[in-house]
């Protein structure tokens, strides 16, 4: 897509931490514009219908602590896993197993390793053992958590309050396949908006948690609620894409 614009110049963007949902500024008709890049190393020119982050990862990435179904999709992985004792069989944990609200806080929600113990113990247990993750467990938990119709309203809340916010950042979108050094395909995008949210289809025979958001006039994007550093030890946390 050609936007018809000139651009004069370019800069860093001033922001470095999550809330900041743009990757740099162009100088457009003496304002500075904001700007999201996704690339992708393979050559490719997109279809008329791809999203302009079909190169790239996800729009947005979030910690579980911001989402109500996250947590009680913790709770079941911890019910069945951690308090049941399961793990601390299976692997011979010898550190105690923690309270849950303590293991979500220190352990299931923090963007890095676990923090617990008997979290420590865990990955440490695991990592040293054949499987070297815990991928294989991911599909019991979602195959029994129960998803409900207020369950689905508060996450269409959740959900749209942080796309509207995160989108209403990204006044262009720059998409670029291929190498900068031999060939490549740029294409622009203009500020893309979703004024709501109608329907959430949850599919839960997969081995992560996906959802798919339609939203008016067809549009629709999805989520991903997956475990980060490795599946089932910390850094529980959702993309959408």
């Amino acid at each position: 897509m050609k936007l018809g614009l000139e651009i004069t110049d370019a800069r860093p963007r001033t922001g470095s931490n999550r809330g900041t949902h743009y990757d740099f500024e162009v100088l457009i008709d003496g304002q500075w514009k904001k700007i999201e890049h996704k690339g992708c190393l393979k050559y490719h020119v997109p279809k008329a219908d791809e999203k302009p982050w079909a190169g790239g990862v996800q729009f947005y990435n979030g910690g579980c602590e911001k989402f109500d179904f996250t947590k009680k999709y913790a709770k079941v992985w911890y019910d069945m896993y951690i308090g049941s004792g399961t793990f601390k069989n299976e692997f011979g944990i010898q550190a105690p197993i923690p309270p849950f609200e303590e293991w979500y806080q220190s352990d299931c929600r923090v963007q890095d390793n676990p923090k617990t113990p008997f979290g420590k113990e865990l990955k440490t247990k695991v990592r040293s053992g054949p499987k070297k993750s815990l991928l294989d467990k991911r599909l019991s938990v979602n195959k029994v958590l129960v998803f409900t119709p207020e369950d689905e309203k508060v996450l269409k809340d959740q959900v749209l309050n942080i796309v509207k916010d995160v989108l209403d950042q990204k006044e262009l979108w720059l998409s670029i396949y291929g190498n900068l050094d031999g060939d490549f395909h740029a294409e622009w995008y203009p500020k893309m908006e979703v004024p709501s949210i109608d329907t959430v289809i949850i599919k839960q025979g997969t081995l992560d948690f996906e959802m798919d958001f339609l939203c008016p006039g067809g549009f629709q994007f999805r989520g991903i609620l997956r475990w980060g550093k490795g599946a089932g030890f910390s850094n529980l946390r959702v993309d959408l894409k």
